[in-house]
């Protein structure tokens, strides 16, 4: 009997039509963790969702489901094991560097791996990177380990993740090159790091226009360069964040020149998040 290709082919059968056109068959791969969506409709078969899952793809060991969105001064999205073994902690591996990341208690998007790589690429010998909101450490971690910067500065909120964020420091032997600092980015940026960076990462799941004036004053007097993510309407994307943007660098008594724009990824049918990157003078 030929292996099933996909959840829809797996699960044939064992749900009936209108339960498979309720499937969400999309998940996210956090190293060996699954984390899926299981709609309200299918919540009385999650463990055969969950099960079968597994059984199409033997690297995950745990399959969790959604439930609830991201809440809390952390943005923690609740999760909870629907199949495999009971754990929510998930070993994640990329660009050659291993996380361990506690679903559940910390912020975490795998989605992000392209832009982790992609400014990697643009890190020049020597530079000083404040890493904002960092979590777990995945943009400073794989700086790192993926460019010549002198030092990044990793600066986040959440406890929980900030103990990981030290723990992935070590596992991925970058002591001497990642800073793990606790504490809020409003607090900690204009008391130790005003005119200290020459590029600075701020990847808020939601909320970074708010901490665009701590990027502006945390770059270097000569000049560097900030990666801004938001959140947006699908329609005329850029324009209210380019404003912002310059709003802001003015307030500073600065100048900002926008060098990139990009869709990153799409979040729902009428949202999407960009990244705008723009050199401050």
């Amino acid at each position: 009997m030929q292996k099933p290709r996909n959840l829809k082919e797996a699960l044939r059968g064992k749900l009936s039509k209108g339960e498979l056109w309720h499937l969400r068959t999309s998940f996210d791969s956090v190293g060996n963790i699954a984390v899926i969506e299981v709609p309200p409709e299918l919540e009385r078969k999650e463990k055969l969702i969950g099960e079968a899952l597994l059984k199409i793809n033997p690297q995950f060991e745990t399959v969790c489901k959604i439930f609830g969105a991201h809440k809390g001064e952390f943005r923690i999205q609740p999760i909870k094991v629907i199949a495999g073994k009971k754990r929510k902690l998930a070993t994640y591996r990329e660009s050659g560097c291993t996380f361990k990341v506690d679903l559940g208690k910390v912020f975490f998007s795998p989605r992000l791996s392209h832009e982790r790589l992609r400014i990697s690429k643009q890190i020049k010998k020597g530079e000083v990177v404040g890493a904002f909101f960092a979590g777990v450490g995945p943009f400073p971690i794989i700086f790192a380990k993926n460019s010549p910067l002198e030092k990044a500065i990793a600066i986040e909120l959440n406890p929980n993740a900030f103990k990981q964020l030290r723990e992935n420091i070590v596992l991925n032997k970058v002591q001497g090159k990642v800073e793990a600092v606790l504490g809020d980015v409003k607090k900690v940026v204009p008391r130790r790091f005003k005119g200290a960076f020459d590029r600075v990462v701020m990847p808020l799941p939601k909320g970074g226009e708010s901490f665009l004036r701590e990027a502006i004053i945390s770059i270097k007097p000569e000049g560097g360069t900030i990666h801004f993510y938001q959140f947006v309407p699908v329609e005329e994307p850029y324009a209210s964040t380019i404003k912002l943007i310059k709003d802001e660098a003015k307030k500073a008594g600065r100048k900002a020149r926008i060098v990139f724009k990009r869709k990153v990824r799409s979040y729902s049918p009428a949202t999407i998040q960009i990244v705008v990157d723009f050199f401050v003078k």
